[in-house]
């Protein structure tokens, strides 16, 4: 895995599992890697023969991925057509755009009904990360908060992007995503913290004052209450309190 730097390890063992586990399924299916880096997932997809086709801002890194990579700006309509892919992956890279809301409307668009959106991205709502927000407003307590010496990062001479000023958390990323109508089928586990399990001595509390607000809402607003039901299971979740990172899949709904 050290030859595939564009990801965490977290994100790559996932998508290795997802990959071995669905192996059957992804024969034939169109897959549609947004953000392809060096194109070790691609590859991963490749090898379950799905037709994968891997983009990147720099299409040039591609060192894996058998298909040719080609250029896109995820803050600029997609160059791909609508209702077209089967899967959609976006490894890494949403914590670096600041228009997320665009991000997640233009894949719903690309997506077929009833086809899955894999996004992994830090996990800033684990109990390590909540706690590192309420220490320095960072992604990690023994790191500085974004900055103006990390937030703009310089690639390559002419060649810059954000860097991670925009970690979202799981509830608005679940936001994000119903807006589009592409509904959260599963959190998947990812490597524990330590510091996640230290601070579980705090859950009572967060159950707590999740569930006061689940009864306050669907007193108000019954007809909704899957909704504020879906909210308190993911404040609840020990699988998300946990881990290190987010590694989410959701369904485009027709």
């Amino acid at each position: 895995m050290m030859d595939a730097p564009h990801s965490r390890d977290n994100a790559l063992l996932f998508f290795i599992r997802y990959t071995r586990k669905n192996k059957d399924t992804l024969q034939n299916k169109i897959v549609v890697d947004l953000s392809a880096g060096s194109g070790y997932i691609s590859h991963l997809f490749e090898e379950t023969n799905s037709r994968v086709m891997p983009f990147d801002l720099f299409p040039g890194n591609n060192t894996f991925a058998m298909a040719t990579c080609r250029p896109i700006h995820l803050q600029e309509p997609f160059p791909i057509a609508s209702a077209f892919a089967d899967y959609v992956i976006l490894a890494e890279t949403i914590e670096h755009l600041p228009n997320q809301f665009f991000l997640f409307k233009e894949v719903a668009r690309i997506l077929k009904p009833g086809g899955r959106f894999l996004l992994t991205t830090p996990n800033s709502s684990s109990l390590r990360g909540r706690f590192s927000q309420f220490l320095t407003e960072s992604e990690h307590y023994g790191s500085p908060p974004p900055n103006e010496l990390t937030a703009y990062v310089n690639w390559r001479p002419g060649q810059n992007y954000f860097g991670k000023l925009f970690v979202s958390g799981v509830q608005r990323l679940r936001t994000l995503a119903a807006i589009h109508h592409l509904q959260l089928r599963k959190v998947y586990p990812s490597r524990r913290s330590s510091t996640s399990y230290l601070l579980l001595i705090f859950y009572p509390l967060i159950w707590f004052f999740a569930s006061s607000v689940r009864k306050k809402q669907i007193k108000k607003d019954a007809d909704n209450r899957n909704v504020y039901s879906e909210i308190f299971n993911l404040n609840t979740s020990c699988t998300i309190a946990l881990s290190k990172h987010l590694l989410m899949e959701f369904e485009r709904r027709g």
